[in-house]
């Protein structure tokens, strides 16, 4: 990034895109796509004003998946603009919905879904496969599979042997809970997507398109530029700034690795550790406080824990997770002999902070309101209000007025695009939870988990992690934890595992998902904007967010990292977790205050796992081992130097 490339300017609906297969509309669909967004959006923002309307989850879902199916296309052939024949389907897309509002008064007070008719069958079928359509669509197969499964599952599964199988349901009655029920498409987890969500996703897309993702990247080039690897640690910053407003893992890397991947890449870094820093690094924002991707929100409601609660006990842990990302990074320049940007490709701060306002004011007025217990809604709505009012008014916003004033449809569709995506996928979660309520899954895969355990907790969270990695594959965020917690919650109540520490250790694994093979979307992204194989991608990004693998155990053994304890004991518990995360990080990389020797390594490995416990002797013993490498590397005879000490591109592209 040049100084000339630091002037903000208004950005494109496409950067907050959630995937690339999204149409590119001209003419009459784009018109069409751009007034629909903006009414979903205007829609939203008067029931945050004035609450929910009646039968609001329906009215979400009605803008929503029509928009969905419109926007992303079905297969190569339709990719410019929907043949007329989807016009059918767009229109029985509303008319699900439709139907469900204007028989909302029999559905909810007279308990319709318990006496179907015929027409409320055929209705419901079509809305479950509507769904899976625009899920099929805008994220691939992998979910809808999954969905079908519990379909499958729910139809037939009392013809399953042992404990796995249940005593079967009447199809009608299926079709009527999923639809019509009051946990189904349309009942409590569309609620949290219509109320909460909606507005948290419109609020990011705005700061986005007004320029805030552009003041993310200034601000993070200005602070990290200057430092080795700059580039680098530039990414960390601006993809965790980014990600805990964006609410989605997928549209932080495409946002901010369009620029943050080619200056890596042009500063030394391989391709492939490019991509995967961008990849970890915008995993990482869903967990950062205080907005955390709208999951604390969706958190909050699951466990009846107050918002405010949960961002500070997910603070010390989000703060590590960067660390061991930016210790990383570090050691790697370190052992490249990267240097820091040159003065000429990086803002100065006070160029960084150039209308900053925009960006900095409303997330402060979001905190303030927060902190006086107003409802995330009614402090959503406040601090978009107040994005907007900056933008417009003032002297230092690019463009004129009426610029400005054209500008807002693209974050309007923008905003409306993403919660439209959420709420599709909430949808289709809602019909495996509802297959789990009525079956009593998550019990049976909770048993089993402490049936393979034997109750011993080490196992039982180790099992609970291959869980919801797997659950939480190719998913946003928000959809990921909904669905693990559904299913792997019960084992940690029987484990006697408190809720909030449980509920954290199931979001973080859920969310690693995106950088874990094999579906790894984030990797994925990534891996398309640096051009490296995605696999490969994948793996080193996962050794980068290595430390966030083992930072969900050290908060369950250490309580004391979540805030719950003395300040001694919150003291001591940061202080190894900091030791910890950066020998791991030395370790990984092979790079300490030296190039580190595999013994070095394994030491360096040893004493962070033996970190994790939060006993005093292992404390020590972890302590005393990665000192004694401290003190080797720093003291000890320099190692004999390879044949050829400069680092290659055919070498870097190893790590």
């Amino acid at each position: 990034m040049t100084r000339a490339d630091t002037n903000p300017e208004p950005q494109d609906a496409e950067r907050f895109s959630e995937t690339s297969k999204q149409r590119q509309l001209s003419g009459v669909w784009a018109v069409g796509l751009r007034i629909a967004g903006s009414a979903m959006a205007l829609f939203h923002l008067y029931t945050a004003a004035t609450g929910p309307a009646i039968a609001q989850n329906a009215i979400h879902l009605m803008f929503a998946l029509p928009l969905i199916l419109l926007a992303y296309s079905r297969g190569a052939k339709d990719k410019d603009a929907p043949p007329w024949s989807e016009v059918a389907l767009i229109a029985l897309a509303i008319t699900v919905s439709a139907y469900y509002i204007y028989h909302s008064e029999r559905i909810i007070y007279d308990l319709g879904y318990l006496y179907p008719t015929t027409l409320d069958i055929v209705l419901g079928i079509s809305a479950v496969g509507l769904l899976l359509e625009a899920c099929r669509r805008s994220i691939g197969m992998a979910f809808p599979v999954l969905v079908g499964i519990a379909l499958a599952y729910a139809m037939l599964g009392q013809y399953l042997p042992g404990v796995f199988g249940h005593g079967g349901f009447d199809f009608d009655d299926l079709v009527a809970t999923f639809y019509l029920g009051p946990n189904g498409i349309y009942g409590s987890l569309m609620r949290i997507s219509s109320t909460v969500i909606v507005i948290f996703v419109m609020f990011g897309a705005l700061l986005v398109v007004t320029g805030g993702g552009d003041t993310f990247i200034r601000l993070s080039t200005a602070v990290a530029g200057r430092l080795s690897g700059g580039p680098a640690k530039a990414a960390t910053l601006c993809s965790a700034l980014f990600g805990s407003i964006s609410g989605s893992t997928a549209a932080n890397v495409a946002t901010t690795g369009v620029f943050t991947i080619p200056l890596m890449k042009r500063n030394g870094y391989s391709p492939r550790f490019a991509a995967a820093t961008e990849s970890a690094a915008s995993t990482g924002g869903q967990i950062l406080p205080p907005i955390m991707g709208a999951a604390a929100f969706v958190m909050a409601d699951v466990i009846a824990t107050s918002y405010l609660v949960i961002i500070g006990a997910a603070l010390i842990p989000a703060l590590l997770f960067y660390l061991a990302i930016w210790m990383s990074v570090h050691f790697e320049a370190k052992r490249l002999g990267l240097q820091p940007l040159p003065p000429a490709e990086r803002p100065s701060v006070r160029e960084g902070l150039k209308n900053s306002e925009v960006l900095f004011v409303p997330v402060i007025i979001l905190i303030a309101m927060l902190v006086m217990r107003y409802t995330p809604t009614t402090s959503a709505l406040a601090a978009y209000v107040t994005a907007v009012a900056i933008y417009l008014f003032s002297w230092r916003s690019p463009g004129t007025f009426w610029q400005r004033i054209r500008a807002l449809p693209a974050a309007f569709e923008a905003g409306a695009l993403t919660a439209a995506l959420i709420a599709v996928i909430v949808g289709a979660v809602a019909i495996i939870a509802a297959v789990i309520s009525m079956t009593g899954l998550g019990l049976k895969v909770s048993s089993a988990i402490l049936a393979v355990s034997g109750g011993h907790v080490l196992l039982t969270l180790i099992l609970a992690m291959v869980v919801s990695i797997i659950l939480g594959m190719g998913l946003p965020t928000v959809a990921a934890y909904m669905l693990t917690a559904a299913v792997v919650a019960s084992a940690f109540v029987q484990a006697e595992i408190p809720n909030l520490p449980a509920h954290l250790f199931i979001l973080y694994f859920a969310i690693l998902s995106g950088v874990t093979p094999p579906v790894a979307l984030a990797a994925y992204i990534g891996s398309a904007i640096a051009g490296s194989h995605w696999f490969r991608t994948a793996l080193t990004a996962s050794k980068i967010a290595l430390g966030g693998f083992l930072i969900p155990y050290m908060f369950i053994y250490h309580p004391a990292l979540l805030g719950q304890g003395t300040t001694l004991e919150i003291a001591v518990a940061t202080a190894t977790g900091i030791i910890g995360i950066t020998a791991l990080a030395a370790s990984t990389i092979g790079y300490f205050l030296r190039p580190s020797a595999w013994w070095e390594r394994t030491l360096l490995l040893a004493g962070a796992v033996l970190l994790i416990s939060g006993n005093l002797v292992t404390d020590a013993i972890g302590i005393v081992l990665i000192a004694g490498i401290f003190l080797w590397q720093r003291y000890g005879p320099a190692p004999a130097a390879a044949p050829d000490s400069a680092p290659t591109a055919s070498r870097t592209e190893r790590t």
